[in-house]
């Protein structure tokens, strides 16, 4: 009789750390994401985006050559990579808008008016330089995702100059200026290779 009560025991004890073990699992079901104790909603810097809103968009003056400021990609190219250095706006939306000029070894020009998200790695082009000095609005304007070549000028913007993992690389326009200009203390460079 005791040999049964001792194994019974050992069942319920079995039992009882079985129904222990498998309530140590998550509370909560794998999808649904918990917020961590204590912390904001807003951890390092980055904003919580909820339901994006772009704001409404304004083209800037047409670029001049004296605010043309030029950064290197991260392959060597032969055309050359230049930001109007005026028209570098971060927006309401978390938005860096800017007008990028690419220029070829014959001379011809690439001008675009784009804007990066960080938070996403991706751009969009809003418009177009043409031979006159003025815009054209893209025609298919939508958000698209920034290629991660060392040979795309756009992914060369987000990573070494205008963001910083998924928060913009800075406090203000100035910051962001600073780091094209090359700014030692401002200079994320180091830090994303």
């Amino acid at each position: 009789m005791r040999v049964r009560h001792t194994a019974r025991a050992r069942w319920l004890v079995i039992a009882f750390l079985s129904f222990v073990i498998a309530g140590c699992g998550s509370s909560t079901p794998p999808n649904v994401k918990s917020s961590q104790r204590g912390m904001p909603k807003n951890v390092g810097g980055v904003i919580e985006e909820k339901d994006f809103r772009e704001a409404d968009v304004e083209l800037p003056p047409y670029p001049g050559e004296s605010d043309l400021t030029e950064f290197r990609l991260r392959r060597n190219s032969n055309n050359r990579y230049y930001v109007d250095i005026k028209s570098i706006a971060i927006g309401p939306d978390r938005v860096v808008r800017y007008s990028a000029v690419i220029k070829s070894p014959s001379g011809a020009l690439n001008t675009s008016y784009e804007g990066l998200r960080c938070k996403t790695s991706e751009f969009k082009v809003y418009a177009y330089g043409i031979r006159s000095g003025e815009w054209t609005k893209a025609r298919d304007s939508q958000w698209r995702r920034i290629e991660r070549s060392s040979a795309d000028f756009r992914f060369t913007l987000y990573k070494d100059y205008f963001c910083d993992i998924e928060a913009i690389a800075g406090r203000n326009e100035k910051d962001l200026i600073a780091n094209l200009k090359g700014n030692p203390l401002n200079n994320i460079t180091d830090k994303n290779r």
